[in-house]
């Protein structure tokens, strides 16, 4: 642990003597653009984040809105499977109503379900998903067709086990139906889980950017108060101090930082007026020196 606070240490004095080095001008520069560039790249991960949760969002309302459409089109699956069921018992045209809403809806419903997976980014994702529709779509063709062939053995004259296993013959692809579309609406699901989280992830990731901003900010101010004062407001006091006992004619002793900043440029010219003073003050007598001085006034 002491190693390490000595290695801190004396990290933290080339560093000032790095600081010490440089011009006021470029002193205050980097002063005012770590801030600057500390905010600015905060603005970029929010303007980041910002598109990567529209993107998301419009993912996830893209998943509800096929998950919503394969609820619909099983639904349609089923209220034509009623309405055949009603015909077969009744043989009344009313209880068609349903198979015919149905299958007058059914395509429409699968053209909308195209356009949302065409919509998909990923051209991967987006080929599985049009051939699981593919395969919905052909299976549903095939029990219209079927639940079509059972109206009208239901008006022929045909025997109980032919109708039988015409009848489990299509329930058979009418289950096929129902576990595909549970299928595509489970992984719809899951994806919509996964861009949830994905979005609850980037909402803490700016969060956590705009504290270390904020602190980055906090700690540069710290750093430049400091560097400020250290750098030039005790230097102008050490200077001030030093001009303060030359009008008053005490002894003191002024030593320039010999720094290469402009304030350097100027401990360097009181240094030399302070030799002229000093040889002056040998040559005429400090009494002399006192009263061609002039005298401080109140306020200065």
């Amino acid at each position: 642990m002491a190693d390490l606070r000595t290695t801190i240490k004396w990290r933290w004095i080339r560093a000032l003597q790095v600081w010490n080095r440089l011009p006021i001008r470029a002193q205050g520069g980097i002063t005012v653009l770590i801030p600057l560039f500390a905010v600015l790249i905060s603005f970029g991960f929010a303007i980041y984040g910002n598109l990567s949760r529209a993107s998301r969002q419009e993912d996830i309302e893209r998943k509800f809105k096929a998950v919503r459409q394969y609820s619909d089109l099983l639904t349609l699956m089923i209220d034509a499977e009623t309405g055949e069921r009603g015909f077969i018992l009744t043989h009344r045209p009313e209880f068609l109503e349903p198979y015919k809403k149905a299958t007058e809806e059914i395509p429409a419903t699968i053209e909308q379900l195209k356009e949302t997976i065409e919509a998909e980014p990923g051209e991967k994702p987006r080929q599985e998903r049009i051939d699981g529709l593919a395969h919905i779509q052909g299976l549903i063709n095939s029990q219209l067709v079927h639940l079509l062939k059972s109206q009208e053995f239901s008006l022929q004259t045909v025997g109980s086990q032919q109708l039988y296993e015409h009848l489990t013959a299509g329930k058979a692809t009418m289950d096929e139906i129902r576990t595909s579309i549970s299928a595509m609406q489970n992984q719809e699901a899951t994806l919509l889980s996964e861009r949830i989280e994905e979005i609850n992830f980037i909402r803490i990731r700016d969060y956590v950017i705009i504290l270390v901003t904020l602190l980055i900010g906090v700690l540069v101010r710290v750093v430049s108060f400091y560097l400020f004062d250290r750098g030039i407001v005790q230097r102008v006091h050490r200077m001030t101090a030093y001009v303060d006992s030359v009008i008053k004619g005490e002894p003191t002793k002024f030593i320039a930082s010999k720094k290469t900043d402009a304030l350097g440029s100027l401990e360097e010219r009181v240094f030399e007026l302070s030799t002229k003073v000093e040889q002056e003050k040998q040559h005429l007598g400090t009494s002399k020196i006192a009263e061609q001085l002039p005298a401080k006034k109140d306020g200065d």
